[in-house]
């Protein structure tokens, strides 16, 4: 049986992951400032998307908090260092980081491409509306307040971890 979730989002292929993970962070949220023209963008999505491809080799087993919080920062600051003159206030903030990453190895894990639960589930509004947990992940450029969140999307997942947790939660939805 095909899974709900990749159906619904029609992604089927890797390819087709890294396309709407890079799109959904974008959506609605302001990354670029006004200097970045069509081929800065471009640039830059190529360049997210390889440094996405590179750093998801490693959950192919279990990753920690820090390990995976590392990643995002890691991700975060080599595009801010390579692409800040095109991007709001210098930064790819850690929220929109944190968005694309969780939401490919969401993709990868239910292709069966990664066979371990991804350590954090993809925060946007609607997860932590589903908390009950009142922020902004398009303005969160701060580790701690990103664990916070998680720390507390953790409580209220229990007992599940947050892949499975957010993957239910999203089903109803639909």
């Amino acid at each position: 049986m095909a899974d709900v979730f990749l159906h619904a989002v029609d992604v089927h292929t890797e390819q087709r992951a890294m396309i709407e993970s890079l799109k959904s962070a974008l959506g609605r949220n302001k990354t670029y400032c006004e200097e970045a023209d069509d081929q800065a963008r471009t640039a830059f999505r190529n360049t997210w998307a390889t440094l996405l491809r590179s750093e998801s080799v490693a959950y192919s087993m279990p990753v920690s908090d820090e390990q995976h919080c590392a990643t995002i920062r890691r991700i975060s600051d080599l595009l801010s260092n390579d692409y800040g003159r095109y991007l709001v206030n210098g930064r790819l903030r850690y929220g929109t980081s944190q968005k694309a990453l969780n939401l490919y190895l969401k993709y990868l894990w239910r292709l069966g491409i990664i066979n371990v639960p991804p350590p954090h589930c993809p925060i946007d509004a609607g997860v932590l509306a589903a908390a009950g947990i009142d922020g902004a992940w398009t303005k969160c450029d701060s580790i701690e307040q990103y664990m916070e969140w998680i720390t507390r999307l953790k409580t209220k997942a229990a007992p599940f971890c947050l892949a499975d947790w957010e993957y239910n939660t999203w089903l109803p939805s639909r």
